[in-house]
């Protein structure tokens, strides 16, 4: 098989008008290719085509590929909110030009089929703990060797690549609009370039000349193909496989800035060039992500991989950190950063807990419900406008919480709402956020206990205000700290208490 078939996952439904007509005028990207703003119009009627770079499993995901994949978890959520049908496909490169695995390889002291094996687990697990939902397809490099050697094949019956000792190579100069994402000059190109253009590939007529398949040294995994034992180029790869998946014209691609040359701007120039057509029309590209004021580095040490940020931290607030920039914007992940979204993760838990306490308590419809009526009938607009304008989660984000805040204050002012009004803002809040969340807003935002264990918090909470209506404090205590100790945090208000499931660690100082 070339892909890995995804679990089911619970993806956000639209409250719109689902025809993707009635929308293309609501939705602006920033194109890398044109530089600009451009209103977002699918390609063809039949849905959202999209190719997104997946990690090279050469190690686990760290916290920059973690933003670039939450990221893309967000645009296809959200094109799935406002109607369109997507077809996300995302490749995972288990083997690479420019040696990265074999490196790791010779450090591991394990097998090539081991390592990457245990390192594309490792990723779809870390994923999945982000709340990120599995593609349409998981591409596999390896698994895509026969689609890879034909378009190269292609390539050269057209003129754009030649045989080299040592592999096959495209050659820049047959396209002429090499350059055209980057601003890369092709004539300017030199070893060394960018840390990309590497010295080893010798054998080539230009510079700027990259491999589309390299032959095979000693002891070196390799694949059979018309040139000899060999593995294919880094670049080729995305080409044919997207081809593969979602056909030779696609709507949206990216991945991190650092993709933009050489990766993105020679998978433009292989694929125009084979088949004569725009290979993607929207390119998007997520920028870098810093380390307490300096760039990752696992040689320095100032390296987090996402699995111990998750560990640390917990999966949502890491996913709310990391939204918390725009895309097209450097980030500063530190521990001030992860501290205001823990915050604004346990405002968002004790609202929804508070909604449901009101609305499974059938209150009636209060007096003083219209005076957050008003900004309900809002906040979805407000969202959506946020995040027409490229995604721009920040601001989305900032509005929910603004809603969530005048909630609770109105909560503190007047201590109740209807249920008929909890059941209008619940099902709101529940949209926003899981297009924010993905699958961590029922994980951890709003779980729900089976109905033993309910009945059980339930009995406790109970005997709790027993406890405290006959003044015996330290004994209610002594079941809130047992609560507590089981994630459970409590509030109490003139109405009874209210409680709700919490996993998120509390931030100490080192």
């Amino acid at each position: 098989m070339g892909s890995l078939t995804p679990k089911p996952v619970r993806r956000p439904t639209s409250t719109q008008n689902s025809d993707p007509e009635s929308l293309l005028t609501k939705l602006v990207i920033y194109n890398s290719l044109s530089k600009e703003k451009e209103d977002f119009i699918p390609f063809q009627d039949d849905g959202v085509r999209i190719y997104t770079c997946g990690l090279t499993v050469n190690y686990l995901m760290h916290i920059g590929h973690a933003r670039c994949y939450i990221f893309w978890d967000i645009v296809d959520r959200y094109l799935r909110y406002l109607g369109f049908k997507v077809k996300h496909v995302s490749n995972i490169t288990d083997i690479s030009v420019d040696d990265n695995i074999l490196k790791r390889l010779s450090e591991t002291n394990e097998s090539f089929q081991r390592l990457v094996t245990r390192h594309t687990q490792d990723y779809i697990e870390d994923r999945r703990c982000l709340g990120i939902a599995d593609p349409y397809i998981y591409s596999i490099a390896t698994q895509h060797i026969h689609e890879m050697v034909e378009l190269v094949e292609q390539l050269l019956d057209r003129g754009h690549a030649y045989i080299a000792d040592d592999g096959v190579y495209f050659r820049i100069s047959t396209y002429t609009k090499y350059g055209q994402l980057s601003g890369i000059d092709p004539r300017s190109l030199r070893t060394g370039a960018s840390g990309r253009i590497t010295k080893d590939e010798y054998d080539k007529e230009t510079v700027g000349d990259f491999a589309l398949w390299k032959r095979a040294s000693p002891d070196e995994p390799y694949w059979h193909s018309p040139w000899g034992p060999g593995r294919p180029g880094w670049h080729i790869e995305c080409s044919a496989m997207s081809m593969k998946y979602l056909g030779e014209t696609i709507d949206i691609s990216g991945g991190g800035e650092d993709n933009i040359f050489p990766h993105h701007e020679n998978s433009i120039a292989q694929s125009e060039a084979a088949t004569g057509k725009p290979y993607v029309r929207f390119w998007m590209h997520v920028r870098h992500l810093m380390l307490n004021g300096e760039r990752m580095s696992k040689s320095t040490g100032n390296f987090i991989t996402a699995r111990e940020a998750i560990t640390k931290y917990g999966a949502s607030v890491v996913r709310l950190s990391l939204l918390s920039s725009h895309y097209r914007k450097q980030m500063d992940f530190t521990r001030t950063l992860v501290a205001e979204a823990e915050g604004k993760i346990r405002q968002l838990q004790h609202t929804i807990a508070s909604l449901r306490f009101f609305f499974e308590k059938k209150t009636p419809t209060q007096t003083t419900d219209g005076l957050i009526s008003e900004k309900v009938e809002n906040v979805e607009k407000q969202f959506r406008t946020a995040m027409n304008d490229d995604f721009n989660t920040p601001l989305a984000i900032t509005q929910l919480l603004q809603f969530i805040n005048s909630f609770n204050q109105h909560l503190d002012k007047y201590h109740k709402v209807g249920s008929q009004l909890a059941r209008k803002i619940l099902p709101i809040i529940e949209r926003i956020s899981a297009v924010i969340f993905g699958e961590l807003y029922e994980k951890e935002l709003a779980p729900l206990y089976n109905p033993d264990t309910r009945q059980l918090i339930e009995f406790m909470l109970a005997k709790r205000e027993k406890l405290r209506q006959e003044r015996k404090f330290s004994q209610a205590d002594v079941l809130r700290r047992i609560l507590n100790e089981s994630s459970i945090a409590v509030i109490d208000t003139p109405n009874g208490p209210i409680w709700w499931k919490t996993a998120l660690p509390v931030l100490k100082e080192a």
